[in-house]
């Protein structure tokens, strides 16, 4: 089993320990708040250190329960003291349980093990990983992209490209002087659009002027969103912005707060008889019927032909004019929800700009002015806005980030580090191994070592803060590493066979005392290694006795009897036809009172169905439509049901008996009994070895603590 896979294996067993209430009251975020005029400040009472009960000599406090009530699905945010009192009762009691069980594992010095202590360690080295880099950068990243995405940027960039760039060096020089020529010429007045049209080397964009579409949190390059978030509603940059592709040179045209709509339209084209004047012209009338009076706005739909109808006035105008033939039957609806920024929530597509512009300049419930684009001439109602949910968004920020910038930021703070504590490439022997390898060739070439001269294998090549890492060592690495197979021997490739190296080096000095600096760390290893601890004797306490037995699950079988029961079957005969006409004359036969098995010999459709006079035996609801129709229709023996659509085609069924539920045998009840049996013989196992562990660890409650949170029992 791999590090990774039991760092899951043991955040499983916290998951299941710590995180087994379901409350059938509704989720907070769909449960009413009272309306308050004025809220008042409510005194804010911390019961952090208050003791909840003790488990033996171990307090439990208030604190603890809490941190691990709010793992609880989605109540990161919910306070333990504002949930029902018999709410968190039943929380502490599941509380209580794990920690008798922690108990019980130490009581068995099960933390002494060795192949505990190991996936202790190991565990800290991988959690260290996550919670350093959250810590040293990715959280503040993710907060800062989280509340970008409230607000969108209308921009434009002009990029002073650098040529042949080499992944160690390259000479910015001319890319340098090009960027602080044009901030020059801003400077002096010059038009932003011309000037990226004229001299960006981003082609694509300088054939618009320089001009991306809106922009939010995550959606370009970090260089360049750092430098627009930072600019003035019509600033430039100041300075030549730095990046991976040359120098940019960044203007903010428009920003807004990010609105998310949903919209329709109508669309008019020309087509035979209907030019460009014509379209205005019908669009002019349909705006004026859209925006007239309610009293007046009948007469007026009837006079464009508009007959009554279900809906508002914009989808029946929609159903008899559009000529977008995808959207008209729909009223004119469009699709999904939209914003500038991140286009349709379905599939991010976006709208040409005019037409953007037109949703975006029109406020909700309102209808548009005429919108001309290269489709036609739209007239466009925004039926609704919806600003981001802050929780949604910050998830959505932490998604983009990591996928998008969280490796970039990781390399930058690892070579960071490496700088600040001596990590660095003895030069001159780093310049004798690439002038004697050919550095065309991988690390998968059986040979490529052999020009290496025994002398230059002793040099050191690379510096640490206590020792030094030499040619050999790293071409002896390179060479026999299974994760090191295939790098490239130039430069770019030499730097990440060494960061494979000392990266971790480096982690593990920077994160070596993260318990002792982060509470919340310290405490999140110890609900890890109570995890292995637990999932150790849990294994040797319940687990491994789950066997089964028949002996004994026969016991539970009588004691449960009444649980093990056939279902209701349905005998069933059927008429299929594959058209509704078929069908309907099959019906009129029955009701005329003709038999039903002879009008199944001479109707149905149903391949076989004939020969047997449209009998289909005896069927179950579960795994039979036919059978769930039966039931649902409250049937008769002897009664029909029917024409019903079924399959590709209609049903008309005959009830021609009921077989009623019966006791099920031991052995027919073994497929559900089993799964039943092994639950509860697990929560008797678990109760026994509970209840052996609180008599030498008592379970104590401290009322006093819980009356003064929650209130007395019985009292509101």
């Amino acid at each position: 089993m791999t590090s990774t896979e039991q760092l899951q294996r043991y955040s499983l067993v916290i998951a299941l320990f710590l995180l087994v209430l379901v409350y059938p009251q509704a989720p907070l975020s769909a449960q009413k708040k009272p309306a308050v005029k004025k809220p008042t400040q409510a005194k804010v009472i911390d019961h952090s250190a208050a003791v909840m009960a003790t488990v033996g000599s171990e307090r439990v406090l208030y604190a603890d329960v809490e941190r691990a009530f709010q793992k609880n699905l989605t109540r990161r945010d919910t306070k333990l003291s504002s949930v029902p009192r018999d709410t968190a009762m039943e929380f502490l009691r599941l509380y209580t349980n794990y920690r008798l069980k922690v108990a019980s594992a130490k009581e068995r010095n099960m933390d002494k093990d060795s192949s505990v202590i190991a996936d202790i360690a190991n565990n800290k080295k991988l959690l260290s990983e996550t919670y350093y880099f959250d810590k040293a950068f990715a959280d503040a990243r993710v907060n800062e992209l989280a509340r970008r995405r409230s607000k969108e940027l209308k921009i434009g960039i002009i990029l002073c490209a650098v040529s042949q760039p080499n992944a160690r060096t390259w000479d910015s020089t001319a890319s340098l002087r090009k960027a602080e020529a044009v901030i020059e010429m801003l400077n002096q007045g010059a038009d932003f659009k011309k000037l990226a049209s004229d001299t960006s080397d981003d082609k694509e964009t300088a054939s618009n002027g320089g001009q991306l579409p809106w922009i939010s949190g995550g959606s370009i390059i970090k260089v360049v969103e750092d430098e627009a978030y930072m600019l003035p509603t019509g600033g430039h940059s100041t300075k030549p912005v730095p990046s991976k592709f040359g120098f940019f040179v960044v203007k903010l045209f428009e920003q807004d707060v990010r609105q998310v709509v949903r919209f329709r339209h109508i669309l008019l084209q020309k087509k035979e008889g209907y030019d460009s004047v014509r379209c205005d012209r019908v669009a002019d009338s349909l705006i004026a019927a859209l925006n007239a009076a309610p009293a007046k706005q009948e007469p007026m739909l009837r006079a464009l032909g508009v007959a009554p109808g279900t809906g508002d006035a914009f989808t029946r105008l929609a159903e008899k004019f559009s000529d977008d033939k995808n959207t008209s039957t729909k009223g004119g609806y469009m699709g999904a929800w939209y914003s500038r920024s991140g286009g349709t929530e379905n599939n991010n597509s976006r709208l040409v700009p005019e037409f953007e512009a037109g949703v975006f300049s029109t406020p909700t419930g309102k209808v548009s002015g005429k919108v001309h684009t290269i489709f036609g001439v739209h007239i466009i109602i925004r039926d609704s806005t919806k600003f981001p949910d802050a929780f949604a968004e910050r998830d959505n920020a932490k998604r983009t980030y990591r996928r998008l910038y969280f490796e970039d930021d990781k390399r930058a703070l690892y070579d960071s580090l490496k700088k600040a504590n001596g990590y660095k490439w003895v030069d001159e022997i780093y310049k004798k191994l690439m002038t004697t390898i050919d550095t065309t060739k991988n690390s998968q070439d059986t040979a490529w070592w052999r020009p290496i001269e025994e002398l230059l294998m002793a040099q050191d090549l690379y510096l640490l803060p206590k020792r030094s890492i030499t040619v050999k060592e790293f071409t002896d690495s390179l060479r026999r590493r299974a994760d090191m197979r295939g790098y490239t021997l130039n430069s770019s490739g030499m730097d990440r066979a060494m960061n494979k190296i000392v990266d971790p080096m480096v982690l593990e000095q920077a994160s070596a005392d993260l318990d002792k600096k982060y509470p919340d760390f310290a405490a999140l290893m110890q609900e890890f290694n109570d995890g292995i601890l637990l999932f150790k004797v849990e294994e040797q306490e319940v687990w491994s006795k789950l066997k089964f037995d028949t002996a004994d699950a026969k016991v539970f079988y009588d004691s449960t009897q009444s649980r093990w029961k056939t279902e209701t079957k349905y005998e069933l005969s059927e008429i299929y036809a594959l058209t509704d006409s078929v069908a309907q004359e099959a019906r009129t036969r029955i009701n005329r009172g003709e038999d039903f098995g002879a009008v199944a010999t001479a109707l149905t459709q149903r391949d076989g169905g004939r020969e047997k006079a449209g009998a289909v035996g005896v069927l179950s609801p579960k795994t039979s439509k036919l059978a769930q129709k039966a039931a649902e229709s409250a049937m008769v023996v002897g009664g029909t049901v029917g024409p019903f659509p079924h399959e590709k085609g209609f049903s008309i069924i005959k009830l021609n008996r009921i077989e009623s539920p019966r006791q099920k045998t031991f052995t027919e009840a073994l497929p559900e009994l089993a799964p039943a049996y092994q639950d509860a013989l697990q929560k008797r196992l678990t109760e026994q070895w509970l209840g052996d562990v609180r008599k030498r660890f008592p379970v104590v409650v401290n009322n006093t603590t819980v009356d003064s949170i929650w209130g007395k029992k019985g009292t509101k």
